[in-house]
């Protein structure tokens, strides 16, 4: 009986170990998140940051044709 007792008293102090390393170790993870991620990733930038997608305007359908094209090609043929 004492033996059974004392592997039962064995698994409870590593689950509750377990459990407790787990929790420190999730904290630690959040803590670094907070400080050292972006609050907001997805803010419109500031300072000299350059735009990268550029609009096309109704002029510009001539220049969007040659990039269907290209498309269809690197479809096509892979290149």
């Amino acid at each position: 009986m004492g033996d059974t007792f004392r592997r039962t008293m064995e698994i409870v102090r590593f689950i509750l170990v377990f459990l407790a390393c787990s929790l420190l170790g999730y904290g630690i993870v959040t803590f670094l998140s907070e400080h050292f991620l972006p609050a907001n990733p997805y803010r419109e930038p500031h300072g000299n940051a350059v735009k990268v997608v550029r609009l096309l305007k109704e002029s510009d359908a001539a220049e969007f044709d040659w990039y269907l094209e290209r498309l269809q090609l690197f479809y096509l043929v892979g290149e």
